[in-house]
């Protein structure tokens, strides 16, 4: 089992009121419910970063291909 610390953050009277009230909804405690978004939204950037690195990735790729492409003028292919 991992072990938990705590964590806090300051938010508005309005906030927490909404936030109780959307925890309550879904049955769930306002420390789950506050959980599950963060962990949402974690999970959201970093699929989000895995996407953009993959496209940089692949234009790379690309580039390095089409730059081979030339260089099969080079006399070197079978």
């Amino acid at each position: 089992m991992e072990t938990q610390a705590l964590f806090s953050f300051r938010a508005t009277k309005p906030f927490i009121a909404e936030t109780t009230q959307s925890a309550k909804l879904a049955g769930l405690s306002r420390s789950e419910y506050a959980r599950r978004a963060i962990e949402e939204m974690n999970h959201r950037l970093m699929r989000e970063r895995i996407a953009m690195l993959s496209k940089q990735l692949s234009a790379e790729s690309l580039a390095v291909n089409e730059a081979l492409v030339d260089t099969t003028a080079d006399g070197l292919h079978a």
